[in-house]
């Protein structure tokens, strides 16, 4: 099947992910250091914040799904959203880090509540369709595929160039500045990117409005059992996300080098951590191809479990030792980033098999819900953690104080044993994943054949000889007879065939 999503259409899907990404990872890498040596608020009204976001998180995210769903406008389902989240987006990120260190306490947990949920609530509004738009922009399964894929890749590069434009502002801004300097910039980016994709991207592929009620849609979308485990696959392997956010405070607090700056250390750590990050997202799509969903994330998720305990138990001896270990360990972050978005993708096929249903719209809002909520998740554990540890925060903002020992082993082990136990706790929900393989591939055959009948009764209906309704022409009857057998032949190697 032809390709369809060419030249300066894929180029606006590249652009807005890269900007996508980038907006996600200030807020994911930086919110947490900017509230507590920034702002200067109590580690205890962070971790109360991100979870009063998860739970907006809970309402929002299927809401938009359910709305997406409901859409029927000239410029599609999903576009209207993009175009106005794109300026959202922008209004949110230049305000959002704004350094009122000297405000009353009050006001400045009433500014970090108001802020981080506009933040959600916006990302909300242009991200669940941004996946959405991929799922119905080609009827071609292996470009959808592609373009998920393509946009995971691409945002990785957004993921590095935050890494790489902090250092330049901590150059020549004082350091209570920086965040502001680097959001704003990133809101730029990421405006210009939504507004491209708006502008050149095309619908092709949405699945008809229908009028149902808002319990049937999810109801139906819960029968979408390999999009289930794969999205529960990824929430328990949250902490993961906790090597990234936590690094800020392991290149300030943790790692210390005489003479260089914690934000040059950071860079250090991100390409540490990020090198093996990327080298999953580049492997995975191939890994994939070739040995299947399940057997990918058992893969990388053993590497990631196994290699980040190494690196915990190396990194009490010599923290430089355990820097292998670690961007090893990156490829289970980088493979588990990865999978969740062509194996959504693919799982309506799977719905559509089992209820006539794609439902692009609430398929997606649950993924891009589980993707906050792991980044929730991490940065709520990451305040714990903070607590637990008994960290001591700053008194002047930007200003570090000097740690206990047994804080900084704390804060050593957010970026490894915890995220490690996490990966190995996840590969039981992908293992129970059977959604692939001679399974998979029966299944898609199956509605290529119902494709088929559909439209040879479409096409013999206006066959004027046809004199009553009930009556099955020659050419129905072999169709139906083509796909039965088709059909059965397909299932019964997907019940008795192994299954990849």
């Amino acid at each position: 099947m032809q390709n369809l999503v060419k030249g300066k259409e894929k180029f606006s899907y590249g652009f807005a992910a890269i900007g996508s990404f980038m907006i996600a990872n200030v807020i994911a890498s930086y919110l947490s250091y900017y509230l507590t040596d920034i702002l200067l608020v109590p580690t205890v009204f962070v971790s109360v914040l991100m979870i009063v976001a998860r739970i907006w998180d809970m309402l929002n995210d299927p809401l938009m799904g359910v709305l997406i769903d409901r859409t029927q406008t000239k410029n599609g389902k999903m576009r209207p959203y993009i175009k106005v989240g794109a300026f959202l987006i922008f209004f949110v990120s230049v305000f959002m880090f704004l350094p009122i260190s000297d405000a009353n306490p009050i006001l400045k947990m009433i500014f970090a509540t108001v802020m981080y949920l506009a933040f959600d609530t916006a990302y909300t509004v242009v991200d669940v369709p941004f996946m959405g738009l991929m799922s119905v922009a080609t009827p071609n399964a292996k470009e959808r595929s592609s373009l998920l894929t393509f946009y995971v890749t691409l945002g990785s590069f957004g993921t590095v160039a935050t890494i790489l434009i902090l250092p330049i502002f901590q150059s020549f801004l004082p350091e209570k500045w920086v965040y502001f300097a680097l959001a704003a910039s990133v809101g730029v980016v990421a405006f210009i990117g939504y507004f491209l994709l708006y502008k050149n991207s095309k619908e092709r592929f949405s699945s008809p409005v229908e009028k149902i009620s808002v319990k049937d849609m999810f109801a139906t979308a819960a029968k979408n059992k390999p999009m289930v485990l794969t999205l529960l696959t990824s929430m328990i392997a949250s902490p993961r996300y906790l090597l990234m956010l936590s690094a800020a405070y392991i290149s300030t607090y943790v790692i210390k080098i005489p003479g260089v700056r914690s934000g040059t250390v950071l860079v250090m750590l991100y390409l540490i951590v990020g090198g093996g990050m990327f080298a999953g997202i580049l492997l995975t799509p191939l890994v994939y191809k070739r040995i299947g969903f399940k057997r990918t994330t058992l893969l990388f998720g053993s590497i990631g479990g196994v290699f980040l305990s190494l690196a915990f138990f190396i990194g009490k001896v010599n923290y430089y030792a355990a820097f292998p270990f670690m961007a090893i360990g990156g490829l289970g972050l980088g493979a588990y980033n990865t999978l969740p978005y062509p194996m959504v993708g693919d799982s309506l096929d799977y719905l559509q098999w089992k209820t006539g249903k794609r439902m692009e719209g609430v398929c997606f809002s649950w993924n891009s819900f589980v993707t906050k909520f792991n980044n929730a998740v991490g940065a709520i554990l990451l305040s714990v953690g903070l607590v637990v540890f008994k960290f001591v925060q700053p008194v002047e903002a930007g200003e570090p104080l000097e740690q206990s020992e047994f804080t900084i082993t704390g804060l050593y082990a957010l970026v490894t044993i915890i995220p490690a136990i996490s990966f190995f706790l996840s590969l039981v929900p992908a293992a129970l994943n059977t959604y692939t393989g001679s399974k998979k591939a029966a299944i898609l055959r199956e509605l290529e054949s119902r494709k088929s009948v559909s439209a040879a009764v479409v096409s013999d209906a206006t066959v004027p000889e046809q004199t009553s309704q009930n009556t099955v022409s020659p050419v129905q009857e072999k169709v139906l007879q083509s796909a039965e057998i088709t059909n059965s032949a397909d299932m019964a190697a997907a019940v008795s065939g192994n299954e990849r």
